[in-house]
């Protein structure tokens, strides 16, 4: 087996590099001056948040069993693409908080909030190509919190990601 094929087919081990790439991004997040990323974090930031996401979705696909979709970025394919007790427990993990407007969650679950930023990893790598770009990183930073937490259940609380 080479390493290439080692890394593809083992979910523990993928999960362990998106909760790496979560706890780059927390460090970068906390170098913000006054609520300002230094240059070029503002692109770092969501793309590697994103690239997390989708690497603890393909964790998960991978510990089910099943064929790793490695041609996609997209967020809610990967998560629409779980079983649905994987994808029960996911949003359990991180629920919808219904708000008194019918539609208008006063926070998404983790379906929602992979749809809002289904797409992050392939505008961002191409921002330049971009006038103005937008994304909110917290419910993505929750939704990677809930990935692989529910995934690596006993790992210590001082290792979690905040999220």
């Amino acid at each position: 087996m080479t390493r290439d094929s080692f890394w593809k087919n083992n979910p523990l081990l993928m999960m362990a590099r998106a909760h790496e790439l979560g706890r780059l991004v927390e460090h970068l997040d906390a170098e913000q001056r006054d609520g300002v990323w230094r240059e070029g974090t503002s692109i770092a930031v969501p793309v590697l948040l994103s690239l997390a996401v989708e690497i603890g979705l393909k964790a998960w696909h991978r510990s089910e069993g099943k064929e790793t979709p490695f041609k996609t970025h997209d967020l809610l394919e990967l998560f629409d693409g779980l079983g649905e007790n994987t994808r029960r427990r996911l949003e359990d993990k991180m629920p919808e908080v219904p708000g008194p407007i019918p539609d208008w969650p006063i926070y998404p679950g983790i379906r929602n909030a992979l749809r809002q930023n289904k797409d992050i990893f392939t505008q961002w790598r191409y921002a330049h190509e971009h006038d103005a770009l937008f994304v909110e990183t917290g419910v993505l930073k929750a939704a990677l919190k809930a990935i692989v937490d529910e995934y690596i259940v006993e790992m210590p609380p001082e290792r979690r990601l905040q999220g």
